[in-house]
């Protein structure tokens, strides 16, 4: 871990500079920083609808970093839009004067992923934190990612309202610090038969790969304000005003418009059986995961699992 120089914001792993993937053709018009979203194959989606809308020539790049170095990437140059989901972070970046927040364009959610056999008992648990705490006195297998992703500091936070801190004591092996990417996390914890805090969309694109054949939900928001909501915002440098600048207007507000929260609402639809995300309006995905479980690529709903028993 290493500060990077006239910011507040710390830098967790490498910061990829350069782009994960390309779509399009021809001269780059657009470079986009974001993670999870990413790997699901939204910021393709809406990279490619948004070029077909236009009828452009050209290209938008994908670059893959967590939360906080894709934040650090824009500071360096290395994208022009940031895609991110912790609010303080985003309130260092705009105070500090090289970003500027655009606000919120969709929704994704934290969620408690674990086995159906269920070894801690947290189905009974009434509130994340006392699910927590229910895995930490069973010592039940519980996976937590190491890489200073948002993941990573939301479990932490989590961990701490029920005054823990199990990464602390190398003696919990119950407690297993990882430091995979977002789908290697869930598809490594599902077969270990272990609890893991992931967001809901890496859920649903590993169902919908067939990577993920056994688990269940427990936890999610049940409102826009709940604790496992995971937000994302758009940040971007403060000058929009250069004409260079023009695809970044402009795929900001493609991003707001109706066409473009209809591919984010849509989004996992068509293959997995419920969407990804929800848009920024809804707050909240009103099809919920918990009690459902993956089956044939698909996510069964907990009334569908039951008829499927």
């Amino acid at each position: 871990m290493s500060a990077i120089p006239n910011t507040l914001i710390r830098q967790y792993g490498g910061l990829a500079a350069k782009p994960h993937r390309v779509y399009g053709q021809g001269e780059s018009m657009l470079r986009i920083g974001n993670g999870g979203a990413g790997g699901t194959g939204l910021v393709e989606a809406l990279a490619k609808d948004y070029i077909a809308l236009n009828n452009i020539s050209g290209s938008i790049e994908w670059v893959c970093n967590h939360s906080r170095n894709t934040q650090l990437a824009l500071l360096s140059g290395h994208i022009d839009i940031a895609l991110t989901y912790e609010r303080e972070q985003e309130e260092i970046a705009v105070s500090e004067g090289w970003a500027e927040n655009a606000g919120c364009i969709f929704h994704d959610h934290f969620c408690l992923v674990g086995p159906e056999h269920d070894p801690a008992n947290v189905k009974s648990a009434q509130s994340i934190e006392e699910a927590f705490d229910r895995i930490a006195t069973t010592q039940s297998t519980f996976h937590s990612r190491d890489d200073g992703s948002a993941t990573a500091h939301k479990d932490h936070e989590i961990w701490r309202r029920c005054h823990r801190s199990p990464w602390t004591d190398s003696a919990n092996s119950w407690f297993v610090k990882t430091e995979f990417n977002p789908a290697d996390a869930i598809i490594n914890a599902t077969k270990s038969d272990a609890y893991i805090l992931n967001d809901r969309s890496t859920l649903l694109n590993q169902v919908r790969l067939g990577k993920i054949t056994k688990c269940t939900v427990y936890f999610e928001p049940t409102n826009p304000f709940h604790p496992l909501m995971n937000s994302c915002y758009a940040l971007h440098a403060p000058s929009l005003a250069n004409p260079p600048t023009k695809h970044i207007r402009s795929f900001l507000e493609y991003l707001r418009s109706p066409r473009g929260q209809k591919v984010i609402e849509e989004y996992g639809k068509d293959t997995v059986g419920t969407p990804f995300f929800a848009p920024q309006k809804s707050g909240i995905v009103s099809q919920g995961l918990v009690g459902g479980r993956p089956r044939n690529c698909k996510w069964l709903t907990v009334r569908q699992s039951s008829s499927k028993l």
